[in-house]
């Protein structure tokens, strides 16, 4: 019951915002049933071509699916010497456990060397204080 009331409601709404042509069409549907039906016919094969172009824009659709995931095959077949390896494409074939390693040790390495300049980076940001360098402060109570 819902579902009549949205679409009634819906065709309510589009003749109150189209009131001239809805009239026109009225017209011609009570007086002219030869010319409605002419007019029936003409948006009939409107609704036709519509419903071809969707379905030949589908079909074109997947088509260019179907060869983009070729291609992603053939490049990850290509990268990974004819297996899946994850992350093959991007750093050559390692596992996500390797990866996850590598980046930690990165990020090890990178703190171990701020550590031993973080003297000479506290001493030179006092001397220049401009807008956005990092200042190191200690809260006095």
């Amino acid at each position: 019951m819902i579902h009549l009331k949205i679409i009634l409601y819906g065709i309510l709404a589009f003749i109150e915002r189209n009131p001239k042509f809805c009239v026109i069409m009225l017209l011609i549907g009570i007086f002219a049933p030869i010319v409605f039906e002419v007019v029936g016919w003409i948006i009939l094969g409107i609704i036709a071509v519509m419903l071809i172009a969707m379905a030949v824009a589908m079909y074109r659709m997947r088509r260019l699916q179907q060869n983009m995931e070729q291609q992603f095959r053939q490049t990850t077949n290509s990268a990974t010497g004819g297996t899946y390896g994850g992350f093959g494409g991007m750093n050559g074939g390692m596992s996500l456990e390797d990866f996850v390693r590598q980046m930690q040790a990165q990020a090890d390495a990178r703190k171990a060397g701020n550590t031993n300049g973080a003297q000479s980076n506290t001493t030179q940001s006092k001397k220049s204080d401009r807008s956005g360098d990092y200042v190191d402060f200690e809260e006095v109570k």
